[in-house]
Formats: C-alpha cells, sequence, structure tokens
C-alpha cells in the first residue's frame, strides 16, 4: 500500500482533515479527496484527535504530515515545534505527533497556511480596489477568533508572516465605537481586534449594542445574530451587523498599511464568507479606504472574501509541499 499524506486544519471548533495520495497541488475535484471534520473541544489531547481522524479516514501508514494549528508555533531545537492552540486547550508537539503518527510532522500556524494558499484560491469576491493588484498580501479573518497573517510572493516558494495580530488593541474610528469600547472595557478589560471580529465578538458587540439602546440582550449565538442582522430582521442585530463590518473594514485598512499590501487584503474564516451579500453593501470598504492622507494609497488594493469550502486545507497542503521540498 502507497504511503499517503495528511494535512490538517485545526481550529478551535471545528478541526479538518484531509488524506492526499500524492504530493501535488489540491486538486480541482476536492470530492476526491477524502476528508473528515471533527469537534475540537470533544476531544481532550491532540493524541486523542489525531486517533479519531485515523479511525475516520482508515489511514495506517503516512509519508508525511503538515498540522495547521490556530495559536502561535514556537520553534524549538532542531525540527521540533510546539504550540498551544489559541481559545483551546490542546498542545501539540512535534516530537510527540511524530512519534504516533511515525512520519515527519510540520506543524505551522493556521492562518500562514491559509496564506500560503490564497494564490489558488478559486472561488471569490472582489470588493473594490484594481483585480489585478499585484504584491505583498494581507490575510484575516473572524471565526473562533480573528486570524492574521501575509504573504510576500516570491519564486520558488512565497514567503509567510505568521501573526497575532488579532490581539492587537481595538482602536475605534467612530463614536459609536469608542461608546463600544468603553462598555467592553469594563467586562473584557483589554480589548482587541478579535474582542469583536470573531464569533464570540458579534455576540459581545450585540450586548454592547442592546446596552446602547437601553434593552436587554436576547441569549444570542453568533449564527442567531448574523441571520437576524442579515435580514434586517431586528433592527439590534442590524446595527451590530453594520458595525462589526465597519470595525472589519478599519483592520483590513489597517493590515494594507502595516504590510504594505498592494496586492490585496484577503478575509476567510468562518463568518464572512456566509455574508459576501451583506458585506457588498456594509461600510466595509468605506471604512477600509478611511486612511486619512494614506486614503488614495489603500484605493487601488482591493478586498477579497475567499469563498472556497477548505482554503486552510489548501494551505497546509502548500507548507507541506514546501517543506518535502526543502528536504530534498
Amino acid at each position: 500500500m502507497t504511503a499517503a499524506y495528511l494535512v490538517a486544519d485545526l481550529g478551535a471548533t471545528n478541526a479538518r482533515f484531509a488524506l492526499l495520495n500524492e504530493l501535488s497541488r489540491w486538486p480541482s475535484d476536492a470530492a476526491s479527496v477524502r476528508q473528515v471534520t471533527l469537534p475540537t473541544g470533544a476531544y481532550g489531547s491532540a493524541a486523542d484527535l489525531l486517533n479519531a481522524a485515523r479511525a475516520e479516514l482508515g489511514f495506517a501508514e503516512l509519508a508525511a504530515a503538515c498540522l495547521a494549528m490556530a495559536g502561535p508555533v514556537i520553534a524549538g531545537s532542531g525540527a521540533s515545534a510546539q504550540g498551544r492552540m489559541t481559545n483551546s486547550q490542546l498542545l501539540l508537539d512535534t516530537g510527540a505527533l511524530q512519534s504516533q503518527l511515525a512520519c515527519p510532522v510540520t506543524l505551522v500556524n493556521d492562518f500562514a497556511a491559509l496564506a500560503r494558499g490564497v494564490p489558488q484560491a478559486r472561488d471569490r469576491l472582489q470588493i473594490g480596489g484594481d483585480p489585478g493588484a499585484q504584491g505583498v498580501i494581507a490575510v484575516l479573518g473572524p471565526g473562533s477568533g480573528l486570524g492574521v497573517s501575509a504573504l510576500i510572493p516570491g519564486e520558488p516558494w512565497p514567503q509567510v508572516l505568521p501573526s497575532e495580530g488579532g490581539h492587537a488593541d481595538l482602536a475605534p474610528g467612530t463614536p459609536l465605537e469608542q461608546e463600544i469600547l468603553q462598555l467592553l472595557s469594563r467586562e473584557h478589560g483589554t480589548v482587541s481586534w478579535e474582542t469583536v471580529l470573531s464569533g464570540p465578538g458579534l455576540v459581545n458587540l450585540y450586548r454592547a449594542m442592546a446596552a446602547l439602546w437601553g434593552v436587554e440582550p436576547q441569549e444570542a449565538s453568533p449564527e442567531w445574530v448574523a441571520e437576524q442582522g442579515r435580514l434586517a430582521g431586528e433592527p439590534i442585530c442590524h446595527q451590530t451587523l453594520e458595525t462589526f463590518f465597519g470595525f472589519l473594514g478599519a483592520a483590513a485598512g489597517n493590515l494594507a498599511l502595516t504590510f504594505a499590501a498592494r496586492g490585496g487584503v484577503f478575509v476567510a474564516g468562518g463568518i464572512v464568507p456566509a455574508l459576501a451579500e451583506f458585506a457588498l453593501t456594509s461600510p466595509l470598504r468605506r471604512r477600509f479606504e478611511e486612511r486619512g492622507e494614506l486614503a488614495e494609497y489603500v484605493a487601488s488594493v482591493p478586498i477579497w472574501i475567499i469563498l472556497d469550502a477548505q482554503p486552510g486545507l489548501v494551505g497546509a497542503l502548500e507548507c507541506l509541499r514546501q517543506a518535502r521540498a526543502a528536504e530534498r
């Protein structure tokens, strides 16, 4: 039996795995790839999670694996690396992973992997800017948390800059956002971009907005707030969603300047792609371009919403391809 390759995109909510028989780029027919999605929180250790993936996918011998995890990866001596997943208790260590899987294991940050796969994104929605723009690419994505990274084009492989920019201090840009920051500061102390630009952040925004309206908030999930806001069936949720996209535009505009991302800012994650139509008429692009003296600088920078089903797995595969090429 020919050894296979395992790639994974491990988030705080879902852990996605794919098994491939050859080390080529992600196939256009994604249905041909054996995949499984598992609830991350159901497993007490990385070993338990991998054992469950092995049982679901039915693999025995592996040639190599790449695991992209939601959290910072700290390199150790030699080829070792480890990291604890943000918003999860899972600890991943390449030494333990290689012993369990009996193959070389590459461990990377999930948004560093996602950035690596951005050039292959086939289904994406452009919001403003020049569609032919080239240069450095910035990536961010609200999901269980807020991931951030950047990609510098190059040959034979692009260079990825991992980031924990989602935990940078929130910067309000309107009087309403300043009021929201004050309310969130009382509850959370330190308020980061992730405090508002994530699934839990959407609920945080809703609760703060309800307080500003002087009403008692309902027991809400991110899905409920997003759906009510999208349909404009509940006015507080609608304003919450408008504010969410305003913050997202501001964060994306900051990244465009921070990374000089003339090649575009790509938005992924579990929230925004499902709200792509709402994003088109939201404050997203306007707030993106509100850069003062550098408004003209970002005017040509496109925002792209990645609509592909598994961009994290595509990126993890690219990371694995590069790691294996470096060993030759």
